[in-house]
């Protein structure tokens, strides 16, 4: 389910929570009919009370900030739609100790084997083409050549023309 849907959706509950309990019903009938704890409907009808309609809106996670950039997830993305042996890499198949191995060698990153077979999955799962610049950093950066170097090569915009 997208993001912004379940969003939506549960914004919806929130609301139906605080029509319902207008309405007369008691908690634990809303709960139950919601398919929500009462305790959760009881914060809901709280915050309904202090803060209106704006107090049941979703709000925009936060969270730690991701230790790969987009621009190296795209390089990660790249690399992993390659057999290991193309990369130089001595391994028949990506596995999650190897993924793991890689990105801290090329990255500096440390991910746990958990996280890493999500990220192998997600690499292998995605559709998009890799932007050609992601694959040249990529292959200079396993080369050990200055990924800096790649950018003056395609000028500040990558090629794009301006305006």
């Amino acid at each position: 389910m997208n993001a912004a849907i379940k969003r939506t959706v549960l914004e919806r509950r929130r609301l139906r929570a605080v029509q319902l309990s207008q309405k007369g019903w008691r908690v634990t009938d809303i709960a139950q009919a919601l398919n929500v704890s009462v305790p959760a409907v009881s914060q809901w009808l709280s915050v309904y009370r202090r803060e209106g309609e704006d107090g049941l809106k979703a709000r925009k996670r936060t969270g730690a900030p991701r230790r790969l950039s987009p621009r190296h997830t795209l390089m990660l993305h790249a690399l992993l739609k390659r057999r290991p042996r193309e990369n130089d890499i001595d391994a028949d198949v990506w596995d999650r100790v190897l993924v793991q191995r890689v990105i801290k060698r090329l990255f500096g990153v440390t991910y746990s084997h958990q996280h890493c077979g999500r990220l192998l999955r997600t690499a292998l799962d995605s559709k998009g083409a890799i932007p050609r610049v992601a694959r040249l950093e990529l292959d200079d950066l396993l080369k050990k050549v200055d990924i800096a170097r790649i950018r003056t090569r395609f000028g500040p915009r990558h090629g794009r023309s301006p305006h």
